[in-house]
């Protein structure tokens, strides 16, 4: 995460070097995604928090400023983007799964600062798994591939009534559920024990294909690809279902 501060607050601090304003504003807003006036409208809304320390992570659609135990994360192109209904879909969906997961997901706030519409939840403790070293996921990937295959096997299999209008009308009711959709980058692990302690970034999740799900972690990632987790996953979630259909 260090990395993108560093990348993004030199670059933005470069940007005074253009001569021309609407060139100026033109890379700031398109190529650096607005980072500096987020930054400072954080900065405003929160003066006790220890802006001297924060964290950046870029996600696909997001900046994300970790400070304080917390993360506020305001989309890239918030000036053209549906922001709020991303956001609102994201915490309905989290909402609903955080209490039947054996692990943590976001629990989200939603507000407004200023044009931003800001995102904050939680700061889960952990590392992201494939931010470790491969020699370490190997070693735990038993363990791992069979926490996930239990995590995506209750989730899929979840009823969610509250979610209902959510489920496509044409899709096959035999192989739709829930899925995250991007888990392969957002499964978090604690770096002693190896376990996992959260899964983040619900943003593409919704009801679809258990292939789908299993795309998510297999391809998106050739580190997780060589990792085999993925299979081992897939045998533990076929597993339970097949030990749930005895009886």
């Amino acid at each position: 995460m260090a990395p993108w501060k560093q990348f993004f607050g030199t670059l933005w601090a470069l940007s005074f070097c253009i001569p021309v304003h609407k060139w100026r504003q033109w890379v700031r807003d398109e190529k650096l995604f607005g980072y500096g006036d987020k930054l400072n409208a954080l900065r405003r809304t929160f003066p006790d928090l220890d802006w001297k320390h924060f964290r950046l992570a870029k996600g696909g659609g997001s900046l994300a400023f970790i400070v304080g135990g917390r993360v506020f994360k305001i989309r890239k192109f918030h000036q053209r983007d549906d922001s709020v209904q991303r956001f609102n879909r994201e915490k309905r969906i989290t909402d609903a799964i955080a209490p039947i997961l054996p692990i943590m997901v976001p629990h989200i706030d939603i507000f407004q600062i200023d044009e931003y519409t800001v995102y904050s939840t939680e700061f889960i403790p952990g590392r992201i798994l494939l931010d470790l070293p491969m020699k370490k996921i190997l070693a735990h990937r038993d363990e791992i591939g069979q926490s996930l295959g239990q995590i995506i096997y209750t989730l899929f299999n979840a009823r969610l009534p509250e979610l209902d209008d959510m489920r496509p009308i044409d899709g096959d009711p035999n192989d739709t559920g829930m899925v995250h959709g991007d888990m392969c980058s957002n499964i978090l692990v604690d770096p002693d024990t190896m376990k996992i302690t959260g899964i983040i970034d619900w943003e593409y999740s919704g009801f679809g294909s258990l292939r789908r799900e299993f795309f998510g972690i297999f391809w998106v990632r050739r580190k997780m690809r060589l990792t085999d987790i993925a299979p081992i996953a897939m045998w533990e979630y076929y597993k339970l279902r097949d030990s749930k259909n005895k009886y």
